[in-house]
C-alpha cells in the first residue's frame, strides 16, 4: 500500500479533506475556550473587610464610612474600636490601632460572583487565585503525555473520546464544587481533557491532509483555537457568574462525542498499526466524496512490510511531529538523555527548551494579565485572542522566505520590545499600554507557532519525537509560572 501514492490519488485538500478540516476546526474551537477561562472565573475583584457597627445585609462595597473605618489602601485590616462600642458607625468610635477581619464585602459592579468572592481567596489566602491557572496547566502538560500516548497505542478517535470525556465531565463538576481544593483537583482534569483534545484533534485532521496543503492548515487550522479563547470573552460578557461560565465553556465538548461517528480515524494510523482493511474502508471514502479513483494496485497490501509510512504524526511528541521514518528506524528508541550526550545536540536541546518555557511564560501571562490594562477587561482581553489571527497570516507569508530563525528573531524582537516599553508607560494612559501589549501578544503568538514547525525540524529524525516532547513539557513548565507573575501586578499596585 503506497499511501502517498494514494494521497495523490486521492487529492490533498478535496471535499473530504476539507469536511475533515472544519470538524477539525470545530474540535479546536471548542476545547480552547477553557484555556484561558480564569481570567473570569477566578476574576481577582476588589474586596474590603467588614467593618463592624456600620456594614449589615444592605450595604455594598463602595461606602461613606470606608473613608474612615478602613486603613487607606487596606483589604485585610479594619480600625478598632473604642471600648468595644456596638452601636455606633462614627469616626469616633474607632481608635488608631487596626486589626484583621475575617469576613470581607466584594465589589460585584462587574461579576456577580468569582471564586475569589465564592471561597473567600483573599489576603492570607490570595496566593490561591492564581494556583487554579498553574492546576489547569499541569493538567494539560500530564494529558499530553498521558493522552497523546493513547492515541499513539490505541488510535486517535479513543483519545478523542477520552478527551471529551474528561473536559466535560471534569469541567462541570468545577462548576458546582463545594470547596476550593475540589475546584482544583477538577481543574487539572479539565486541563487534561482540553489539552489532549486540542492536539488529538490538530493531529487527526492533519493526518489526512496531503503534503501540499499541510503548512496551510497546520496554521490556520489554529486561528480556530484563537477564536474559541475570543469566544470565552464574548460569553463572560452575558454570563458574570464564574458557574455557569464555567459550565457554558465545558459542557459544549459533550457535543463532540459525534466524532466517533462524523470524524474517521487516521488512516496514517491504521496503515501504521498494520489494520489496512480499515484504512482501505476509509481511502475508498475519501475517493467517493472527492468523486476520484484510486489505482487498485496502489491499495495491494501484499508488500506492505518494504513501504515506510511517511508523515505519521506521533501525538505523544507534538502537535506538528511528521515522523518519516523506516521501521528499523522505529525501532530505537531515545531518551532525554540521549539528546545531551553530545556538545552539538546538548547546546541545541538547552537552547530550544530555553525558547519553548519563555514563549509559554509570555504567552499565558500576557493572556491572563488581560484584567489589569485599566480598560474594559472584556473588550481587552477578545483583543488580545484575536490579534492571534494576524499573527499567524505573519508566519505564513515570511516563514519560507525569511527562514525560520530569520522569522523567529523577529517575532521575539517585536514582543521583547513591546513588552519592556509596556512596563515604562505612565498609569492611567490607557493607549500607551495597551497597544504594546497587544503587539507583544502578536510576537510571542507568532513565536509560539513558529517553535512547533522549527523543532519537529531541527532534531534529527532519530530524536524528534523526544526531542519536542521535551520541548512541549519545557513550555507547561513556562504556563505553570505564569498565572503567578501575572497576579504580581496586584502587588505592584500596592508597593506602588
Amino acid at each position: 500500500m503506497d499511501f502517498e501514492a494514494i494521497s495523490d490519488s486521492v487529492g490533498h485538500f478535496g471535499r473530504y479533506q476539507k469536511y475533515v478540516f472544519g470538524l477539525g476546526c470545530i474540535g479546536l474551537f471548542i476545547p480552547a475556550m477553557s484555556v484561558i477561562c480564569m481570567t473570569f472565573v477566578s476574576n481577582p475583584v476588589k474586596y474590603r473587610c467588614v467593618v463592624p457597627n456600620c456594614d449589615n445585609n444592605s450595604t455594598h462595597y463602595k461606602e461613606n464610612f470606608t473613608e474612615w473605618a478602613i486603613p487607606e489602601g487596606d483589604q485585610c485590616h479594619v480600625w478598632t474600636l473604642k471600648n468595644n462600642i456596638t452601636d455606633q458607625c462614627q469616626p469616633e468610635v474607632f481608635s488608631n490601632s487596626t486589626s484583621s477581619c475575617s469576613q470581607w464585602v466584594y465589589d460585584t459592579s462587574l461579576f456577580s460572583a468569582t471564586t475569589v468572592t465564592q471561597f473567600d481567596l483573599t489576603c492570607e489566602k490570595a496566593w490561591l487565585r492564581p494556583l487554579g491557572g498553574s492546576v489547569y496547566t499541569t493538567g494539560m502538560l500530564v494529558g499530553a503525555i498521558v493522552i497523546g500516548d493513547l492515541a499513539d497505542r490505541f488510535g486517535r478517535k479513543k483519545a478523542l473520546l477520552v478527551s471529551v470525556l474528561l473536559l466535560g465531565t471534569a469541567g462541570v463538576i468545577s462548576a458546582v464544587s463545594p470547596v476550593y481544593y475540589m475546584f482544583l483537583s477538577m481543574q487539572f482534569f479539565t486541563g487534561a481533557g482540553s489539552n489532549g483534545l486540542l492536539l488529538v484533534t490538530y493531529v487527526l485532521t492533519l493526518e489526512l491532509i496531503g503534503d501540499k496543503w499541510r503548512t496551510f492548515c497546520g496554521t490556520f487550522i489554529h486561528t480556530s483555537s484563537a477564536l474559541g479563547m475570543a469566544m470565552t470573552g464574548v460569553l463572560a460578557v452575558f454570563i458574570r457568574d464564574w458557574r455557569w461560565l464555567q459550565v457554558a465553556l465545558t459542557a459544549p465538548a459533550f457535543l463532540l462525542l459525534s466524532y466517533t461517528w462524523l470524524m474517521p480515524e487516521s488512516i496514517r494510523w491504521l496503515v501504521a498499526e498494520g489494520r489496512y482493511n480499515e484504512a482501505k474502508k476509509i481511502i475508498e471514502r475519501v475517493a467517493r466524496v472527492n468523486n476520484v479513483e484510486v489505482p487498485r494496485h496502489l491499495m495491494d497490501v501484499h508488500n506492505v512490510e518494504f513501504c515506510p509510512v511517511d508523515g505519521t504524526i506521533t501525538v505523544t511528541g507534538s502537535t506538528i511531529q511528521l515522523v518519516n521514518e523506516t521501521k528499523q528506524h522505529a525501532k530505537i528508541k531515545k531518551t532525554v538523555i540521549d539528546l545531551l550526550r553530545t556538545p552539538v545536540m546538548r547546546i541545541r536541546s538547552f537552547n530550544i527548551f530555553f525558547c519553548w518555557g519563555v514563549c509559554a511564560l509570555v504567552y499565558f501571562g500576557l493572556s491572563f494579565n488581560t484584567s489589569s490594562l485599566g480598560g474594559n477587561v472584556f473588550v481587552d482581553y477578545i483583543s488580545t485572542m484575536l490579534v492571534e489571527i494576524p499573527s499567524y497570516i505573519f508566519i505564513y507569508l515570511l516563514l519560507d522566505k525569511l527562514g525560520r530563525k530569520g522569522t523567529l528573531l523577529i517575532a521575539y524582537f517585536l514582543c521583547g520590545v513591546a513588552c519592556f516599553l509596556c512596563g515604562f508607560m505612565p498609569e492611567g494612559n490607557y493607549w500607551l499600554v495597551v497597544v504594546p501589549t497587544l503587539l507583544g501578544k502578536f510576537g510571542i503568538t507568532a513565536a509560539f507557532a513558529i517553535l512547533f514547525i522549527y523543532s519537529a525540524e531541527i532534531f534529527p529524525t532519530e530524536y524528534r519525537s523526544v526531542g519536542v516532547g521535551t520541548c512541549t513539557m519545557c513550555s507547561r513548565l513556562g504556563g505553570i509560572l505564569a498565572p503567578f507573575i501575572a497576579s504580581l501586578v496586584s502587588d505592584y499596585h500596592i508597593i506602588y
